[in-house]
């Protein structure tokens, strides 16, 4: 089954629509600590589910840039539906690991699948048997489990480099586990594997698929096909973060200005609040810095792709970590000037502020090792980052 193609513009037009939806349904989302049925049916009739599958698939293979700005415009209404939508368009990306009739067979139906990829392989383990591998353990932070078909669980192999592998979701068990203080739309349960037959066929090895310097391991031309992971990873954790704040941002104006314009109407005066607008304008600058960051990021992949260094690449997981946290610091900041009913737990500033603080803590952005790994960089040693 073929998506129809769908520019750039289109795939953003797509998206945009979907934001009062996505705003709508958040809260209800958070509660029921999974996304909406509602949304996820939208999402799914757009096609933007299928933006990292080859056309020969069926598929849009529309490149990284689409993808960036198709994620952060879902972030501004809701960060937790940006961050599963991000998540499931990659993970289409991770399903080409595998050998190309499988990939076929994959797509037989439409252009895409959903499934999580749970790159912790310290969550279960592989033993080699004839024909394939049996698989058992249970793997944490599953996001995209709730809606999924297929999953896609990294496993360690006593002796061997850690390996990916492909199973149906009714072979998999969903642990609810997702008692979160953020993040809570994701429903990131866990899932439990016992004893299941994988063929050698849906296994494949983690490392080479992470990106060589110099060529892509996949067989596929399409620029986003030429793009190595791991930025793209950074992307799809770092951006709901950057949309969400932003989202934030125009509701404390919205909410402001209607404070403002009550308080001319009744008292005839203007507020003088030089205090909060002087923080609020931080927080702006603060989070239009940090979107220039993730900007020059991603001009830089655009340009060097998989011919990127290493270091280069370490250095944009660094960047993209910095600006996650510039994020984190100013929605702290503009979650000081809400007032009372800015604690509110059905406030979506106060929703963002949970979700950024939640977010943050993923370990792509663990900052002491990105820091010292930069650091590194700047002094002429060799990076020793595994996820650059």
């Amino acid at each position: 089954m073929s998506q129809p193609a769908m520019s750039h513009d289109a795939l953003i037009e797509a998206a945009e629509k979907l934001v009062p939806l996505v705003r709508e349904k958040a809260r209800e989302s958070e509660i029921a600590r999974r996304a909406s049925d509602e949304v996820i049916d939208a999402i799914r009739e757009t096609g933007i589910y299928s933006m990292m599958v080859p056309r020969e698939f069926g598929g849009l293979e529309a490149d990284v840039d689409t993808y960036f700005e198709v994620t952060l415009t879902l972030a501004r209404a809701d960060a937790s539906t940006a961050w599963l939508t991000a998540f499931y368009i990659e993970h289409n990306y991770w399903a080409l690991a595998f050998p190309k009739e499988v990939v076929a067979k994959l797509f037989e139906e439409r252009p895409y699948i959903m499934a999580p990829v749970s790159l912790n392989p310290a969550g279960g383990g592989a033993t080699r048997v004839d024909g394939g591998y049996r698989l058992n353990g249970q793997w944490s932070w599953g996001t995209c489990i709730v809606h999924s078909d297929w999953v896609m669980p990294v496993g360690a192999i006593e002796g061997e480099q850690p390996m990916l592998f492909l199973l149906p979701k009714e072979q998999t068990e969903m642990v609810d586990t997702w008692f979160v203080s953020g993040m809570c739309g994701t429903g990131s349960l866990d899932y439990r594997i016992d004893d299941v037959f994988i063929p050698e066929a849906h296994a494949a090895p983690l490392a080479p698929f992470m990106g060589a310097v110099g060529e892509s391991p996949l067989p596929y031309d399409a620029p986003i096909f030429q793009t190595p992971l791991p930025p793209i990873l950074g992307f799809a954790a770092g951006l709901p973060l950057l949309g969400a704040a932003q989202g934030a941002l125009e509701e404390w104006s919205a909410q402001t200005k209607t404070k403002i314009e009550e308080k001319q109407d009744r008292m005839g005066i203007l507020p003088g609040d030089d205090g909060k607008f002087s923080v609020a304008a931080k927080a702006a600058l603060t989070l239009e810095a940090a979107e220039l960051m993730f900007r020059e990021v991603l001009r830089d992949l655009m340009e060097q792709r998989f011919s990127a260094s290493r270091e280069t690449r370490s250095s944009w997981m660094t960047r993209i970590s910095h600006a996650v946290f510039m994020v984190r610091d100013a929605m702290t900041e503009l979650a000081s000037i809400t007032g009372a009913s800015g604690s509110r737990l059905e406030s979506p500033i106060q929703r963002a502020l949970r979700d950024i603080q939640t977010a943050s803590n993923h370990m792509f952005f663990d900052r002491e090792v990105r820091y010292a790994d930069y650091g590194r960089l700047l002094t002429g040693q060799p990076s020793q980052s595994l996820l650059s």
